[in-house]
């Protein structure tokens, strides 16, 4: 599980992610440690994430000289702007060129692509990249927390403006609300 987020300086980065990928694949027993010469995270371009609104850009490609590299990166919304770009997480290199190398770097591929993914539905590590915008939880009469809200609402005057839209609609399911600071971790509950 990637690291808990419990204050603002707190980040998740692209290190950490291409590390817990490599981690869950090792643990995984599936990792050719005699095929790999090296994993090297993107240490010296380490950009924090702040939402999760990006998918994997994984690239299997032969070396220059040698080689093939597997380099992990992901795709799309993942800064606090609305921008979307290619951030590069690391990568894994092998000197092998057999045929035999090159079908185990693609099992590899495939090794990480199921890391990742299970990485990603964990919703505690959902919740730690999830650092853009406010989040609102509804809280019903008798103070049991809603199993549902939203997240990466724009600031805290749209989510309290949405608790009133449904507060109106039913005032004992929706009673109160939390709305969460995602960049800060501060809760407020609101009547």
């Amino acid at each position: 599980m990637l690291k808990k987020i419990k204050r603002e300086t707190d980040i998740i980065t692209n290190v950490d992610l291409f590390n817990e990928i490599v981690l869950r694949v090792k643990e995984s027993e599936s990792w050719p440690d005699k095929l790999i010469e090296y994993a090297s995270a993107n240490n010296h371009d380490k950009v924090g994430l702040y939402n999760y609104e990006f998918d994997p850009h994984f690239v299997l490609k032969p070396g220059g000289s040698e080689g093939y590299y597997l380099d992990l990166g992901i795709y799309g919304n993942y800064t606090l702007t609305d921008s979307v770009n290619i951030l590069n997480l690391g990568t894994i290199k092998t000197l092998e060129e057999t045929e035999d190398g090159i079908r185990q770097m693609a099992v590899l591929y495939g090794e990480c692509l199921i890391a990742y993914e299970a990485i990603l539905r964990d919703r505690k590590n959902l919740d730690a990249i999830t650092r853009k915008g406010f989040d609102l939880h509804f809280m019903d009469s008798e103070g049991k927390i809603s199993n549902w809200g939203y997240s990466g609402i724009k600031d805290r005057e749209s989510a309290l403006q949405r608790f009133h839209e449904y507060h109106e609609m039913d005032p004992d399911k929706y009673a109160r609300a939390i709305i969460r600071d995602n960049m800060t971790r501060k809760e407020k509950t609101y009547a």
